[in-house]
């Protein structure tokens, strides 16, 4: 017996079938957007097993309701019960990228992780994991009695606003760039600062400020300026780094992450510099919580297939009920 895995992204989608035990005996990887439907693609791939899975699980990025998925950033759907009947499995679980992402943690292992705050160590207590990405992505792992519970979070839309008077201008900029994403006439989504849709807009909003002229530049354009020793690129990123620390932060206490805070994704994991001092000193700013903020282990997650792990384990758990 075997089950089907898959991590859906709005670039490619990747297929795996898993044993019992969890050994991955065969992948695939095809581009997301094209011809090809997700539910032929799975069938396909079960086509070529020569049996059919007994469950299916698939991490997809997009808003997961009622076991259906919208993928964000590609015209593609789906949901449980079309892939259950594409593959003859017995069971179909659609899961967010997040809380695909969370159930990844129920396996981390050292080799996976850079230790950002306290040892390497993954100590008993909820896991938090975040990572900026096209947005941002929030989930956590909740150990029970008997099995973990992933949940998935939209850490992304949480509020943040200026944490110095200096900044009070530069969020009175990005509001009049981007009134979508205003809570209020200084609060904004921290989408709007920490991923790379936003990056862009805060960006043009710091360089407003500061009179200077600047074009389009995307989001690795704009560290790569910050690379390169531009100011208003570098006081940017500084700031992406700082905000996404005290937003980190802020999740943490509201779960309790005693297990530990985990930041992944593409942008972190190619600008691991971002997890600096300013980041720390961010994610420590508790007030009267700062001594517990500060006992909290926080690590750069670095394995970039926890999409793809997450299922799996979630797969495991499918199988063993």
């Amino acid at each position: 017996m075997w089950n089907l895995i898959a991590d859906v992204g709005g670039t490619n989608m990747r297929l795996a079938s898993v044993a019992d035990d969890g050994r991955m005996l065969r992948n695939q990887t095809l581009p997301t957007k094209g011809t090809v439907t997700l539910d032929d693609a799975c069938a396909a791939f079960v086509a070529t097993e020569g049996s059919s899975p007994v469950h299916v699980v698939m991490a997809a990025a997009g808003i997961v309701a009622d076991g259906r998925v919208s993928l964000t950033n590609a015209n593609q759907s789906t949901s449980e019960a079309r892939l259950v009947n594409a593959c003859g499995a017995h069971s179909a679980k659609i899961l967010n990228d997040f809380e695909a992402a969370a159930w990844s943690l129920e396996t981390v292992t050292k080799r996976e992780v850079a230790v950002i705050q306290g040892q390497d160590q993954f100590p008993d207590g909820p896991r938090l994991i975040l990572g900026p990405g096209t947005g941002l992505g929030a989930g956590a792992l909740v150990f029970g009695e008997n099995e973990p519970a992933a949940i998935a979070g939209e850490g992304g839309h949480v509020s943040i606003g200026p944490r110095r008077a200096d900044l009070v201008p530069v969020f009175e900029a990005l509001v009049r760039l981007w009134p979508e994403v205003a809570m209020s006439d200084l609060m904004v989504e921290a989408e709007a600062l920490l991923s790379g849709t936003g990056l862009p807009y805060f960006y043009r909003a710091v360089a407003e400020v500061a009179g200077q002229p600047v074009g389009n530049e995307d989001a690795r354009q704009i560290f790569t300026a910050a690379e390169a020793g531009d100011a208003v690129a570098a006081r940017t990123v500084a700031l992406f780094g700082e905000y996404l620390g005290a937003v980190a932060g802020d999740l943490a206490s509201t779960l309790g992450a005693r297990g530990g805070v985990f930041v992944t994704g593409g942008i972190v994991q190619k600008n691991p510099k971002l997890l600096d001092a300013g980041f720390l000193a961010a994610f420590n700013a508790g007030g009267r919580h700062t001594d517990w903020r500060q006992e909290l282990p926080v690590y750069l997650y670095t394995n970039e297939s926890f999409g793809l792990i997450g299922a799996r384990n979630c797969a495991q758990h499918l199988s063993a009920r």
